[in-house]
Formats: C-alpha cells, sequence, structure tokens
C-alpha cells in the first residue's frame, strides 16, 4: 500500500518540537563560557607586571597561568558547544518532519513592497526601533507618505502607554482634535473616555466633579445626534431623557443610570457592586477603540498587511500541504495553468473583512465595475453575468436562484457597491 502524506502539526510532533526547545533553552542557560571569559578579562585587567628580574617575572606569569587554568573554559567549552550544536541540531530535524514544505510555485516578490509592509506593521506593532532600523538600511525603498505615519503612530502608541497607567490626558487631546470626526462616525471613543474619567473623579472622592462631568459630557454623548431638539441643541429635559430611554439611545441612558448609582458608593468602590468600574477591561476597552479610530484616522486597517498574510497563510497551510502530498509535480502545473489555487480555501472569519473583491459563486471570476455584483431579493448575490445567462439575456425572464427556490429576474436585482 501507498504511504500516507504525513499530517500537518500533529499533536505528537508538537510536544516533540516543544520538548526539544526546552533542552535547547536549558543548554544555553547551562553555558557557562561568557562568564568565565568574563572572568579572565578581570584577572589580566586586574595583573600587574612587576618589572623586576626575569624570575619574578616568571613566577608572575605562572602565577596567572593558574588562575586562568582555575577558570576553566577550554575544558568546558568544547563539550557544552558540542551539546548545544547537538540539540540545535535535532530540533531542526523535528521542525523539518512535522512541517514539510510544500512544493509551490516560485512567486517574485517586490523587494520595495515587502519592506513597506514590514515597515508598517513594526509601526503598527510599537516596534519603533525596529522602523528605524529599517528607514536606515532602506530608506530608499519606503515612500514618503509611509514615513509620515511614525509620527502619528508614535504618538498613538504614547497615549495607549498613558491610557493604560490611568492617565487619559494623550487620549482626550487626541480626540478633541478629531471630534467632528468621531461625532460624524459615532464613535464610542469620547463616552469610554469620559467615563474613565468619571471613574478617576469616583476613586478620588471628588463627587461633584464626577457629577458635573456626567451631565456635561456623559450624558450629551449618550444622548448622541439622533436624540437632539429640533431646535439642534440637546436638551436634558425629562421629556428629552424619556423618550431617548426608549428609543435608539436607550443603550447610553442606561449606561449613564448605571454609573450614576455608583456616586453613592465613591470613593470605596472596591468591594462594592460597582468594583467592575476598576477593571482594567474599561481601560482596554478605550485603548482598543482609540486604536481602531487612530488607524482609520490614517487609512490603515486595524490589523496589519503582514499579520493578516501570516493568519492566512497559517489558515490554509494544511490544506495546501495536503494538496500537493497528493497531485506532487502536478501541484505546481495545476497551480500556473489556472494563475490562483487550484482549490477554494476559506479564511478565518476574523480576515474575511480584507476581501475587496467580491468572487461570483457560479462563475468564480471576480466581479468588475462593467461585470457587478448583484443582490437577489433572497439575499443572495451574484455576478450580472452570471444573471444575464440564467435570464437569456432579458431583464423579465424569471428564473431560480441558484442556491435556493426563490425566483427573480434580472430587473428586481440590486447593483452591490463594495
Amino acid at each position: 500500500c501507498s504511504r500516507r502524506p504525513p499530517r500537518y502539526g500533529r499533536m505528537s510532533e508538537i510536544d516533540l518540537i516543544s520538548s526539544l526547545l526546552d533542552k535547547v533553552a536549558k543548554k544555553q542557560r547551562v553555558d557557562t563560557v561568557p562568564q568565565r571569559l568574563d572572568e579572565m578579562l578581570q584577572i589580566l585587567d586586574s595583573w600587574e607586571d612587576s618589572g623586576a628580574d626575569d624570575d619574578s617575572r616568571a613566577a608572575a606569569l605562572a602565577s596567572l597561568g593558574s588562575k586562568l587554568e582555575a577558570v576553566g573554559v577550554a575544558q568546558g567549552e568544547s563539550s557544552t558547544a558540542r551539546e548545544l550544536e547537538s540539540s540545535v541540531r535535532k530540533l531542526g530535524k523535528a521542525v523539518c518532519k512535522a512541517m514539510p514544505q510544500p512544493t509551490l510555485p516560485d512567486v517574485p516578490l517586490d523587494d520595495g513592497a515587502l519592506v513597506q509592509v514590514l515597515y508598517v506593521h513594526m509601526l503598527c506593532a510599537g516596534r519603533f526601533d525596529v522602523a528605524l532600523a529599517l528607514e536606515r538600511e532602506a530608506a530608499d525603498a519606503i515612500a514618503a507618505p509611509t514615513l509620515q505615519l511614525r509620527a502619528p503612530l508614535e504618538a498613538l502608541h504614547a497615549a495607549l502607554s498613558a491610557l493604560r497607567a490611568r492617565d487619559l490626558s494623550p487620549a482626550l487631546a487626541w480626540a478633541a482634535d478629531h471630534r467632528e470626526r468621531l461625532e460624524a462616525l459615532g464613535s464610542r471613543l469620547p463616552f469610554l473616555l469620559a467615563r474613565l474619567a468619571f471613574v478617576s473623579h469616583l476613586e478620588k472622592g471628588e463627587t461633584l466633579a464626577a457629577l458635573a462631568l456626567a451631565r456635561e459630557r456623559l450624558l450629551p454623548l449618550a444622548l448622541g445626534e439622533g436624540c437632539r431638539s429640533p431646535r439642534g441643541k440637546i436638551e436634558l429635559s425629562a421629556t428629552v431623557l424619556r423618550g431617548a430611554a426608549a428609543g435608539e439611545c436607550a443603550h447610553g441612558i442606561a449606561a449613564v443610570r448605571s454609573l450614576m448609582g455608583s456616586l453613592a458608593f465613591a470613593p470605596a468602590l472596591r468591594g462594592s457592586r460597582y468594583e467592575w468600574l476598576l477593571e482594567p477591561s474599561l481601560a482596554e476597552e478605550a485603548c482598543e477603540a482609540l486604536t481602531c479610530e487612530a488607524l482609520a484616522a490614517l487609512g490603515l486597517p486595524r490589523g496589519s498587511a503582514l499579520s493578516s498574510c501570516v493568519a492566512a497563510g497559517e489558515a490554509v497551510l494544511p490544506r495546501l500541504v495536503k494538496l500537493s502530498s497528493l497531485l506532487g509535480p502536478k501541484f505546481v502545473d495545476v497551480w500556473r495553468s489556472g494563475g490562483e489555487l487550484p482549490v477554494e480555501l476559506e479564511l478565518p472569519p476574523t480576515h474575511r473583512m480584507h476581501h475587496s473583491i467580491f468572487a461570483c459563486p457560479v462563475s468564480k471570476e471576480p466581479t468588475t465595475p462593467g461585470n457587478p455584483p448583484m443582490l437577489l431579493p433572497c439575499g443572495h448575490v451574484l455576478a450580472l453575468g452570471s444573471l444575464t445567462k440564467l435570464a437569456r439575456g432579458s431583464r423579465t425572464v424569471r428564473f431560480k436562484c441558484p442556491y435556493c427556490p426563490a425566483e427573480a429576474t434580472t430587473a428586481m436585482a440590486k447593483v452591490l457597491h463594495l
């Protein structure tokens, strides 16, 4: 019988790799050669030539030699290096065995684009030291607009660090500078920051300041644009509040009411029913909102392109490995002949949002401005070309949806603008 293809990521192989990693780490900790070399340097620095006759100099050199031999670098160096090298070699073999590389076609990469992707990823991740190193070594490959992202992203990470340390000033300043944009988008960031400021007043026992903040900031933010008066101003009358509590602002009003109840327990929130206001999750929620809004203002997605590519590769690699082992040399030919993956692979739900091109499920072809995606009354989406073929070129002929029993016509379909 033919040999079964190796399974990608078997648990037993992963356990073996983990144990070998532990061994390599242990061997690195056991290696004391650097410490012993430091001891030798200290001995050499402290040794002084007496400058006397040859006999005394020879005795001093002999004493120095005996001290250096006592350190024992030469004795332990070879054995420790051999053991470490053997552990690293075993680890490499285990990784190659557990994760075989599929036979994939060579894809040319644009070095400049790759450098820019790495640069933006390091900026978004807060690794500004690596980003500066890329600027020094590959400045010509990074476009000027990309280089201008470093300053605002440095300010973003400084604001995030301050926010996690309960310093709201940088985040509030950023929100004030982008107030119009945040209001237009209906962002929750101003409300989350105002809530953290409210809790900060409660911790200090400043109930009057917390109450004033609730009236001036929290309640107007909770009401929002949908609960403004006909004159365009927010009216905090009982009629407006009752209407807001029963309408689309009900969630925000409920949140403000919950915060108002905590005034009776200030400043001893810990141990009360409002202890949840002191949890770090509130600050993390504000950090997440600030990150999303700041990246969107810069025209960047929440996840960098590099992290999305790595996550997508991690999701589809097992199936590609299996397909490569089944098709053998034909795998590359099949891939090259079609110009795309030979099978349809599903990305994780968290990364499907990065698809900016819709592919028709019937024709398997991406839509274009001349062949746009069309929404049927049943909710399914097909390309215009597929609808035209199903309707035999007529806008009034009824046809059955390929994915459900519902019938429709081309005239009933609506264009989707993605």
